[in-house]
């Protein structure tokens, strides 16, 4: 997701552009799997450029009960700020004031890179533990069948593992106090 903004950055405040983008890149991984469409506004400012941008995408999930991959909607909202590595005008190397490891920059070339700041919001935007659907069964924890496409022939009832022993040798599955 590159932006050219060299002529951007050598107009006045205030100028604006905007672009309708779709792009295919790696959402999770860096895979570019994942069609990533929506609108960019970009926002020449005195020392940067702001941008704001809306995203949609769908992106393969894998359930944490189930395993299955999935598709996972994902919308994505960015404001963000990017600063010059170089004055656009002269071609000096000069670092905005109060920068730190978080300020985010346009590169030598006056390439304006989004993918990496998509990532992190689209990252942001993912559940923590992502299921495929809410009532998800997950895998039986002795045989490992998914319980959602069937039901498994393990023996269900938990018994005290203390009593393990003499209850084998009377037989009886259930447990009583």
């Amino acid at each position: 997701m590159l932006l050219n903004v060299s002529q951007l950055l050598l107009e006045v405040s205030g100028s604006v552009r905007e672009y309708r983008m779709d792009e295919r890149i790696g959402l999770l991984d860096d895979s570019g799997v994942d069609l990533v469409s929506g609108e960019v506004r970009l926002l020449k400012t005195t020392e940067s450029i702001w941008v704001s941008a809306s995203f949609d995408s769908d992106v393969v999930n894998q359930c944490d009960r189930c395993l299955t991959p999935y598709s996972q909607s994902v919308h994505i909202e960015i404001e963000e700020e990017y600063f010059p590595a170089l004055d656009p005008a002269t071609g000096a190397r000069e670092a905005p004031k109060n920068a730190d490891e978080d300020t985010l920059f346009i590169d030598e070339n006056q390439i304006l890179n989004l993918t990496s700041i998509v990532r992190e919001y689209a990252l942001l935007d993912l559940p923590m533990k992502p299921l495929c659907k809410s009532d998800c069964a997950g895998l039986c924890s002795n045989c490992g069948a998914n319980l959602n496409d069937s039901a498994c022939q393990c023996d269900t009832v938990s018994r005290d593992p203390r009593w393990g022993a003499l209850l084998d040798m009377v037989g009886n599955t259930s447990q009583d106090g």
